[in-house]
């Protein structure tokens, strides 16, 4: 591993110890690179010719937003995060946490985070193999790579079984 991957995996490591202790923050609700948390999602507009944001549903906005928070200051520092891949880091991060909502049905704050920090500890290892984040060069309605990825393949995504297996597996389901 190398020195800057094991800086990086170093804060997220922090962030995971302090949901751990209960140490989670609470503050206003997230809004950027195309993704709101909220609790209820407004109903689509119809013709719009802006595309949809990425709602995503939770009881944990506050949670949830302060996550989103903490994992900006540490990505924002890494070359081609506002150019590349903003909007895929984000759009991953609130994917998870509305697969996860789907999957479990009342699940705890701390489950929850900890969900999406497993994805954030992924793109880590994904910027230092591939030197980025994997994402569409071009997009059209708010799509990223990650909304295309529906079924498991041999890059480490999970389908929605294999994820709650997984999930069971570690005492998080």
């Amino acid at each position: 591993m190398t020195n800057s991957l094991k800086v990086l995996i170093g804060e997220i490591d922090q962030i995971a110890t302090s949901i751990a202790q209960e140490g989670i923050g609470n503050t206003k609700p997230w809004m950027g690179a195309e993704v709101i948390i909220c609790e209820k999602a407004p109903k689509a507009t119809a013709n719009s010719w802006q595309p949809e944001k990425r709602y995503v549903e939770t009881i944990y906005v506050g949670e949830l937003s302060w996550l989103f928070n903490q994992l900006k200051k540490v990505f924002s520092q890494i070359d081609g995060y506002g150019h590349i891949w903003k909007e895929e880091f984000y759009g991953r991060l609130g994917n998870v946490a509305m697969k996860y909502h789907a999957i479990i049905r009342d699940p705890s704050v701390s489950q929850l985070l900890s969900s999406v920090l497993h994805e954030a500890y992924a793109m880590a290892e994904e910027i230092f193999d591939y030197g980025a984040i994997l994402a569409l060069p071009i997009t059209s309605g708010n799509q990223i790579l990650d909304d295309f990825v529906g079924f498991s393949d041999l890059s480490a995504y999970l389908s929605q079984e294999e994820t709650y297996e997984f999930l069971k597996e570690i005492g998080l389901a």
